[in-house]
């Protein structure tokens, strides 16, 4: 009997906590201690935890909450995945929220006040991706850039603005400067250059209260005093492995002009899969020459011989052919030592690469 009556209790008990959560939903602005703060909770789905995020208006970055189904606190998560604060709520009254924050460590705790700015829709509108909850976060951002970085001897540091980044090279010359002045041309310049970076954060803090951003980064692969090629990393948010691709751009720094590597081997670069738009198929004799001496394994038959597209870049032992990872095993790379280049390069080719081929 005493059995029977904790199960209905519990029963009575689970619509409440279901109402409970459910009236959540919305956004909120209020305090956190002394700091102003906007909070979000969205719709929480059927069998699932729920999610939320709040941002202090003097700083403006997202922070995600989650709360595990049938659980009442909720957790305050950082970008490394670590759990930051927990959340005490009551239920609302009257469209205002009392409850604390503690921290998961020292157990400070803070009060946390909030009252309702918006109630949001259902789970097609969800509450942490609606203009009550983003106008604030989107402003063009400041330009960050980084402590000075060395490649080969070379000094260099990355720039970049919300999910924009490029290469500011430290060195002296007009040409570099020319060069400077191209790879800042990659940055964002205005709220409208970030609209898809906007829409994505939007999508992932409707969906789970966290302000996912592709992940982005830019470098130097080879630099010498007649060349530099800069590589443009991104791996989109929320596509997994398709979301990755990788950019190489080669500049001249004697004139600060741009080229195409391929065009000293008779082809061009052409845009055909993601953002990459500095691949080319093999010319006929130089895949001839690559694939002379290659074993293919019998699995990788269907590609075989080198019929897809490929990087091409300079290195310091010769020329490099490859193409991007796709997860079969099957992707093909080689290194073209520089005495054995001449023979497949256009003039223009001889002349850029001048005694590296001799």
């Amino acid at each position: 009997m005493r059995r029977l009556a904790f199960c209905l209790l519990s029963l009575s008990a689970l619509p409440f906590a279901v109402a409970a959560d459910a009236s959540l939903q919305g956004v909120w602005q209020g305090k956190l201690g002394g700091a102003d703060i906007v909070a979000c909770f969205n719709q929480p789905g059927s069998g699932s935890d729920s999610s939320g995020s709040y941002y202090y208006t003097r700083y403006k970055s997202p922070i995600m909450l989650s709360k595990a189904e049938g659980k009442t606190a909720w957790k305050e998560t950082g970008p490394d995945n670590q759990v930051t604060g927990n959340w005490s709520l009551n239920p609302p009254q009257g469209g205002k929220i009392a409850g604390s924050w503690t921290h998961p460590k020292t157990g400070k705790s803070l009060p946390v006040a909030l009252t309702l700015l918006e109630r949001a829709g259902g789970l097609d509108h969800p509450a942490c991706a609606t203009d009550a909850y983003n106008t604030a976060l989107e402003t063009f951002p400041a330009l960050k850039t980084s402590k000075t970085k060395t490649f080969e001897g070379h000094q260099y540091r990355t720039l970049s603005v919300a999910d924009t980044v490029t290469v500011e090279l430290l060195a002296p010359g007009d040409g570099v400067a020319k060069v400077n002045a191209q790879l800042r041309g990659v940055l964002a310049k205005n709220t409208k250059d970030l609209e898809d970076y906007f829409d994505t954060r939007r999508q992932h803090l409707g969906q789970n209260g966290w302000a996912a951003e592709a992940e982005v980064d830019a470098g130097p692969t080879y630099w010498s005093a007649r060349w530099v090629t800069v590589k443009f990393y991104r791996w989109a948010a929320g596509y997994g492995a398709s979301g990755i691709s990788m950019n190489y751009r080669t500049w001249d720094l004697a004139t600060g002009q741009e080229t195409d590597p391929w065009t000293w081997f008779g082809t061009r670069a052409t845009k055909g899969d993601g953002a990459a738009d500095d691949k080319s198929e093999l010319p006929p004799r130089l895949r001839q020459a690559l694939f002379k001496d290659a074993v293919a394994d019998p699995e990788c038959k269907g590609d075989y011989p080198g019929k897809g597209r490929y990087h091409v870049s300079l290195k310091r032992e010769g020329v490099s052919f490859w193409e991007d990872a796709r997860g079969s095993g099957c992707e093909q790379e080689f290194l073209l030592p520089y005495n054995k280049v001449g023979p497949f390069l256009t003039p223009q080719g001889r002349a850029a690469l001048g005694d590296m081929v001799r």
